[in-house]
């Protein structure tokens, strides 16, 4: 049993005039991303890559909510990080937002991708 503990970071900044908390933790067999303005977790949705038998096709994503609202808006943004942070493993990404205007959005993704190295994502 490996007894290594996930590698974690955080960080903080004020996006759109609200503070904004970063917490990354890479698992063995999943990246978790909470990103909140409220101090909470929010939602959160899982974004897998599945097997694709044929190789010269797009790849195929499942993308889950498992707590808080089943919005659209939310799976297209776990679904466009996973693709953005090109990952091999699942994605559970918490966020508590509290605009999810393009802007903002823009905004919270490279606030991500800018912490994210910070992380071993092996």
């Amino acid at each position: 049993m490996d007894s290594k503990f996930p590698q974690t970071t955080t960080a903080q900044t004020t996006l759109s005039n609200h503070i904004t908390d970063l917490v990354i933790s890479s698992f063995a067999n999943k990246l978790f991303i909470s990103v909140t303005q409220f101090g909470k977790i929010g939602s959160l949705v899982l974004v897998r890559r599945d097997v694709n038998l044929e190789e010269d096709s797009t790849p195929v994503y499942s993308v889950k909510s498992l707590l808080g609202k089943d919005q659209a808006e939310y799976h297209i943004l776990a679904r466009h990080l996973y693709e953005r942070l090109q990952l091999k493993k699942q994605l559970l990404f918490g966020f508590a937002l509290h605009s999810f205007a393009k802007k903002d959005l823009a905004e919270i993704e490279e606030f991500i991708c800018s912490n994210i190295k910070k992380v071993n994502q092996q």
